[in-house]
């Protein structure tokens, strides 16, 4: 239990003494640093906060820094030799502040005010200065964050008056915001103060002229009459679906502009190849794959996830267990011989008293192989072909299982189309994909945005009133990306936008992430968690993890999982595209992201997760020392099955950790 209290919002004081305790400012550097970012490296904050003087300068002041602070309190606060720790005896308010959000008790995030470390002076510690000045923003954000969502959940609650107040502390924190303006103006109106809220928009207009030399966005102005003909209306609950999207925005048809590439790729069929699509994403690549899949019968979908690649098999055994899930009868009739060899990667396997033999030499690593692609035939027989997707995510252990399965069985092997982002591809599947082309097995296919011609045309098919004028616009606004496309167009329709013509303000071309983000903001604050736990631990994210992760029943999430599939953001457990993780991912508060790492790490190790996925989320968590035995492990595991790069890897970047701390 924490017996004494760091304050460092507004200031820096220590409490848990008879009387405060005034924290000198470098005292008050360090506490704070290891409060937010966890262990440390000592003689790090020592180059730090004393970088105008010499290494052993440095250390000794540190140590007497340290000093110090222990005979002022009688008690060792800060633990550890080389890396240091903060007790777990102090609590801090910074930390408390972004808890409170994290668990949605915004107004208790809200009372505690004041910028990290009030106004001490860092300008001669320019290395702690270009992190404190970050950290402060993040608060800054935790706080607007917090009063939005009270605002918003007050007013849905219909108590006006409550939103009112958080609306109004969201200017206080963010004054440049148009958002918040809207926000506040439209409060008032429902309370019927239609002068004040008019009043605000004078404002509002004033900032963004003298600011940004900027007019108002058209959806202040719409506001803006609304108000003046008493017509505003509350907000919807969030999760409640806003203007329908017509089932031609949410997918739009395929052949669009995609004629050549159909065409080669039927081209390619008719060869016999191995089809790699690749692209950027966004572009359809997926798509195109998925509907020209269906257009020669029976096909499955194997689909690689971020962080594959740091655990050996995990693409390959993943849908085997799927396989074996829909078909008993597969698992049920493997021989003696091909379930002693599955089990080196599926230890459910493993029959009693019976522990699979490493692999001594090239042999046995065949018959492993041969074993693998049987296993893989069997699942896949009676397929015309499956679809590998995100291959730039595969681990390479599982691609050797297929590309030795496709040559074992060649004819007989279903077709496969393989989609991967292009640049992203690790050079060793790089290398076996050019190999299998050069072999006249594979055709590489590079699919393009679409044309400014095929965006109109995109248009014109989706029969949406107002969108064929915008294709110049468009096309220029989203580079042709589809992705961008249609989530653009969403935005559009849900904002009432699209029949006014093209907005005059709108996030720089070329960006979904904005849109994305606005979609996040929309959500309550259970299903904005849920997204974050999920983009955080990638292919190991399911409902029961989420629960413990964020300390809530798993029955609770079924509102949270209506609204982000209601706002196309999830699709079952899963994101729709790896855009949405990215802009997710992008959404986290560090400091939030750190907490959320270290408690993934906790969970993963108690399920006996893979060690490589653990080590990373402790490097992410702050605490890179307790990532080290997990990187040895995954070495040991790789050595086993002769994944002699993948060991070595992990041996150099445990090292690394290891030599890091030793000289910091």
């Amino acid at each position: 239990m924490a017996d004494w209290r760091l304050d460092v919002l507004g200031g820096a004081r220590l409490l848990g003494l008879a009387e405060p305790l005034e924290l000198q400012r470098r005292v008050a550097a360090v506490l704070a640093w290891l409060a937010l970012e966890g262990p440390t490296p000592k003689y790090r904050l020592a180059g730090m906060l004393w970088p105008g003087s010499g290494e052993d300068t440095a250390r000794n002041n540190m140590r007497q820094l340290l000093r110090r602070l222990r005979v002022a309190t009688g008690a060792d606060l800060v633990l550890g030799g080389d890396v240091v720790s903060l007790s777990e005896r102090v609590s801090t308010d910074a930390v408390e502040l972004a808890a409170h959000v994290f668990a949605g008790r915004h107004a208790d995030a809200l009372a505690l005010s004041g910028s990290l470390l009030g106004t001490l002076d860092f300008d001669d510690c320019p290395d702690f200065e270009a992190w404190l000045l970050p950290a402060r923003e993040q608060l800054e954000a935790l706080r607007c964050r917090a009063a939005s969502a009270e605002a918003d959940a007050r007013e849905l609650r219909g108590d006006f008056a409550g939103a009112l107040h958080f609306a109004e502390r969201l200017l206080s924190l963010a004054p440049l915001s148009e958002g918040a303006y809207r926000r506040l103006m439209r409060l008032h109106a429902l309370m019927g103060d239609r002068m004040e809220a008019l009043a605000l928009y004078e404002r509002c207009r004033k900032m963004l002229f003298e600011e940004y030399d900027a007019a108002p966005h058209p959806d202040t102005l719409a506001l803006t009459r609304d108000v003046e003909r008493g017509q505003v209306r509350p907000r919807a609950p969030n999760g409640t679906p806003g203007p329908l999207l017509p089932p031609s925005v949410l997918r739009p048809p395929v052949r669009v502009g995609r004629e050549r590439e159909w065409a080669r790729m039927e081209e390619a069929w008719r060869a016999g190849h191995l089809i790699a699509l690749v692209a950027e994403p966004g572009v359809g690549k997926t798509r195109l794959a998925l509907d020209f899949a269906a257009s020669k019968g029976r096909f499955a979908v194997f689909t690689a996830r971020p962080g594959d690649a740091d655990v050996p098999y995990s693409l390959f055994t993943r849908h085997i267990r799927e396989c074996f899930h829909q078909r008993p009868e597969v698992r049920q009739g493997l021989e003696p011989w091909l379930r002693r060899e599955l089990a080196r990667v599926m230890p459910e396997l493993t029959a009693p008293g019976e522990e699979p033999a490493p692999l001594r030499d090239e042999g046995d690593r065949v018959r492993c192989l041969d074993a693998f692609s049987e296993v893989l035939r069997r699942c896949t027989e009676n397929l015309a072909l499956f679809v590998t997707d995100d291959l730039q995510f595969a681990d390479a252990a599982s691609l050797q299982v297929g590309a030795h399965a496709c040559a074992r069985f060649q004819s007989s092997f279903p077709r496969m189309i393989d989609c991967c982002r292009r640049g992203e591809l690790a050079p060793d599947a790089l290398a076996l994909l050019k190999g299998m082309e050069e072999e006249n097995l594979l055709t590489f296919l590079h699919l393009e945005p679409l044309s400014p011609a095929a965006v109109g045309e995109l248009l014109e098919s989706l029969a949406l009133p107002g969108a064929a004028a915008l294709a110049r616009e468009l096309a220029r606004y989203t580079g042709g990306n589809p992705l961008f496309i249609t989530e653009t167009l969403k935005h559009l329709l849900e904002s009432g936008s699209l029949e006014r013509g093209w907005p005059e303000r709108l996030p720089p071309p070329g960006r979904v992430r904005p849109l994305l983000q606005q979609r996040l903001e929309r959500l309550s604050p259970l299903a904005q968690q849920l997204a974050q736990v999920a983009a955080l631990a990638r292919q190991h994210f399911d409902l029961e993890l989420a629960a413990v992760v964020l300390d809530v029943s798993p029955l609770s999430f079924a509102a949270p999982l209506r609204e982000l599939e209601a706002a196309q953001l999830f699709h079952g457990e899963r994101f729709t595209h790896d855009l949405v993780l990215e802009a997710v991912r992008g959404s986290i508060p560090a400091t939030l992201g750190t907490l959320l790492h270290r408690r993934l790490a906790r969970q993963l190790e108690q399920r006996g997760g893979a060690p490589a996925i653990i080590a990373q989320h402790w490097v992410d968590g702050g605490e890179p020392s307790r990532a080290v035995p997990f990187l040895l492990a995954a070495a040991q595991t790789a050595e086993a099955q002769l994944l002699r790069t993948e060991a070595a890897s992990h041996h150099a970047r445990a090292a690394s950790l290891m030599d890091a701390a030793r000289l910091s």
